[in-house]
């Protein structure tokens, strides 16, 4: 089903261009009606871009997931909400081959989805969505003040710690697991740094550097656990 959607002052080129399309085949319906098989022919015209009826046609058929043809029928700026479309200039000419072939794709099952715009009913939809989610938001965050302030809930910090301090065992196992026991290993000991993860290196090399660092003793100073000739 095809719909045309036009201002009185285009009526004379939309009553030919009508019937040449039922003489092609085409099924002509005087209202947009819902279903994504129906197409909308949009005149394009000083009369039609300033006509608000005409224009809320356009923004149905997109808000409907339908595809829109434009014909140009006096020269104008394209309205926005149709100007990205391939456009048929009946200004110049009569080109009734090319726009029915271009309707036969568009109602044709392989035709893709019309691009998506941003149609008056879009906009007041995706507001009352962002509304809602900010109303959900605040309500969850007046809820957490009341349940630390009133309630007086807490972080688990015990379960926290545990985890810490599992975390600290782990990684000081595999610390002391790569940390020089030898002067052969101290020699080796910047390729083990870096065979190990990367995200350990500097741990690794803090560690040995601390305990590779003299500590004064009795008899003069201490250089950590590597042993020595």
């Amino acid at each position: 089903m095809i719909t045309l959607t036009y201002d009185p002052q285009d009526s004379a080129l939309a009553t030919r261009l009508a019937q040449d399309l039922k003489a092609q085949g085409f099924p002509i319906s005087d209202a947009l009606a819902p279903g994504k098989d129906n197409l909308l022919v949009a005149f394009a015209s000083p009369a039609s871009n300033n006509n608000k009826a005409v224009q809320e046609v356009i923004a149905q058929a997109y808000d409907n997931s339908q595809h829109v043809v434009v014909v140009n029928a006096q020269p104008a700026p394209t309205p926005k909400f149709i100007n990205h479309l391939k456009a048929f200039d009946f200004i110049n000419g009569y080109p009734l081959p090319a726009l029915v072939d271009q309707l036969k794709v568009m109602a044709s099952p392989e035709a893709g989805l019309p691009l998506k715009v941003l149609t008056p009913k879009a906009r007041v939809k995706n507001r009352g969505v962002g509304l809602w989610l900010t109303i959900v938001v605040l309500i969850a965050f007046i809820w957490g003040i009341v349940l630390v302030g009133f309630f007086h809930q807490q972080a688990p910090v015990a379960e926290f710690n545990t985890v810490d301090t599992e975390v600290a065992v782990t990684v000081a196992s595999i610390v002391q697991k790569n940390l020089p026991h030898s002067t052969e290993e101290a020699i080796n000991f910047p390729a083990t740094v870096q065979a190990v993860p990367t995200a350990q290196r500097p741990i690794l090399i803090q560690t040995a550097t601390a305990l590779l660092a003299p500590r004064p003793t009795k008899s003069g100073f201490s250089y950590g656990d590597v042993d020595g000739p």
